[in-house]
């Protein structure tokens, strides 16, 4: 696993094919713009046209032998949960990836290399250009969480081994791995097998960067920011809220993302979902920002209050630890821990020049690692290297052999050959 900044810096301009299964949270359009902004030329190609239940043109219902094929496999495979994962079927992977090898194949420009986001399928079957994909998590990763049931979450399906094997083959078969985190990279490599000289930490960037900071909060008032609420850690922080509002009386809870909630204690605040250019606002209200989150791939609003000068308190679970610093940009607590949530909440509210030096810490953090620009400057760059270094690989991988399906690898596996991993 190569960190960002030890890849050779490039200065050519590529034309790159950008494969995408939707906005991702800003990802697709952060990453497209930063890239352009560097000089490079960005080709679109959403992947995931084949199996839309509907036309994305007139909205009408698609129904075709296809969808309707995807549909009874997400069924077979799924159940009661099926048109939640119904992208993540064998016959999915395989659809969306003969179909991305033909809209590549007739671009009009041919793309110097591809970008992907995810593993959702593969760039073509054989991909026939070298690609890059941005990685922010792996289905290894997701399934080794197990159910909730305080915040009423089930444990994750298992895709099952057609997919793993699919998936390993796509983070084997690329020209560079390019990782949101050092969580998604390590995975990779232990869990499929990746090569870990091809596997880069690049990070991702905040959406709310505004040039100024603005602060005005009160010195009680708690911000959250999420809209899947249950897996983010919602029903913890009301629990911890409650808990919080028995020593501080005044304090309160703006809750922005999801739809209407059922009886909110008193103190909190639904805003519901709030456009992108509300945020920079709300952030300047916010005395702290809290995410308990239970399952979080990455956590990009971490990055959002980070750049807005506010104190984050976040669980150690996934990348988060590597986006937070506990002590200095905010705190850490331990998931589905509402006492420990409490007292970080009233830790920061209570020290005010305690929070807010955390606060402006984080805004340098931001600044100097985690914008989109500079994700850009190492997608770049690890997209020039790895044009530069070979072609598909056709599922090989040089890295540990993945084993059947790729297996999650067991403890201390791998750490010979890849010590960095520790």
């Amino acid at each position: 696993m190569v960190e960002a900044g030890r890849v050779r810096e490039s200065r050519r301009h590529l034309t790159i094919a950008y494969i995408h299964y939707g906005e991702q949270s800003g990802v697709t359009a952060s990453v497209t713009e930063a890239l352009e902004a560097r000089g490079h030329r960005v080709i679109p190609v959403f992947g995931r046209g084949p199996l839309e239940l509907r036309d994305r043109v007139t909205g009408r219902p698609r129904v075709t032998p296809a969808v309707l094929l995807h549909l009874a496999a997400a069924a077979a495979r799924f159940g009661d949960r099926a048109l939640g994962y119904r992208w993540n079927t064998p016959f999915a992977f395989d659809v969306h990836s003969g179909f991305v090898g033909e809209m590549l194949a007739g671009l009009p420009l041919a793309p110097d290399v591809v970008l992907q986001n995810g593993a959702l399928f593969a760039p073509g079957r054989p991909p026939l250009r070298p690609y890059v994909v941005y990685l922010d998590h792996t289905r290894a990763l997701a399934e080794r969480h197990g159910a909730e049931p305080a915040a009423g979450l089930p444990a994750p399906p298992a895709w099952g081994e057609a997919w793993r094997a699919r998936e390993g083959e796509t983070y084997r078969g690329a020209a560079a791995l390019a990782a949101f985190s050092r969580h998604a990279a390590r995975s990779a490599v232990e869990d499929y097998g990746a090569a870990a000289e091809r596997t880069h930490v690049v990070g991702a960037g905040a959406n709310v960067l505004p040039r100024e900071v603005e602060r005005a909060d009160d010195g009680e008032t708690v911000l959250f920011v999420g809209r899947d609420f249950e897996r983010k850690g919602g029903p913890v922080l009301l629990d911890a809220f409650v808990r919080l509002r028995r020593a501080r009386p005044r304090a309160r809870l703006l809750v922005v993302g999801p739809r209407r909630l059922r009886l909110m204690p008193e103190g909190v605040l639904q805003l519901g979902p709030e456009p992108l250019e509300a945020l920079p606002g709300l952030f300047a209200r916010a005395s702290v920002f809290a995410l308990p989150a239970l399952r979080e791939p990455f956590g990009l609003a971490f990055l959002d209050a980070m750049a807005c000068a506010v104190p984050c308190v976040g669980t150690r679970v996934e990348a988060i630890p590597e986006l937070v610093e506990h002590g200095r940009t905010g705190l850490l607590v331990p998931p589905a821990d509402p006492v420990a949530l409490a007292a970080a909440l009233e830790r920061l509210l209570a020290r005010r020049d305690e929070a807010r030096a955390m606060g402006a810490r984080g805004r340098e953090r931001v600044l100097a690692r985690f914008t989109w620009s500079e994700v850009a400057r190492r997608l770049g760059d690890v997209l020039a290297e790895a044009l530069r270094g070979a072609g598909p690989r056709a599922g090989s991988a040089r890295g540990r052999p993945a084993g059947r399906a790729g297996r999650p690898a067991r403890d201390g596996e791998g750490r010979d050959q890849h010590p960095f991993l520790g």
